[in-house]
């Protein structure tokens, strides 16, 4: 037996060639890719960030992003105890959710004494 016994006739060739480009193009429309570009960072370090540029309100929008993939819902509670752990004070909370409602990114349903409640606006890509 030789090497040769092994080698494929070039129709075999052009077969397994075009089977492989039908199963590429299958892949790839039944899962296209994201063209988003993404970042990956701890909430220590964006708070840390926000703290050193002094704008501690664009941590709020990060930790509502944050809570939001976390809880699986579009919709969280905000409450003072869970950002001041990151020195975010409740007057820069209440701020960073103006805005954020005001540009049409939250809406944000405050009730008397206690927590506002946010739900994401999804925005185009």
């Amino acid at each position: 037996m030789s090497i040769d016994d092994f080698k494929l006739a070039p129709e075999q060739v052009a077969a397994l060639r075009a089977k492989a480009r039908a199963s590429e193009a299958r892949s790839a429309a039944g899962h296209p890719r994201r063209k988003r570009a993404f970042v990956s960072l701890s909430l220590t370090e964006i708070a840390v960030a926000a703290q050193a540029m002094n704008c501690p309100r664009v941590f709020v929008w990060a930790w509502l992003k944050y809570r939001m993939w976390q809880t699986k819902s579009a919709t969280v509670a905000v409450s003072n105890r869970a950002l001041i752990g990151y020195g975010i004070d409740r007057y820069a909370k209440y701020h960073a959710l103006a805005q954020l409602e005001a540009a049409g990114l939250v809406r944000v349903e405050r009730r008397t004494r206690r927590t506002p409640v946010v739900t994401l606006i999804e925005v185009g890509d």
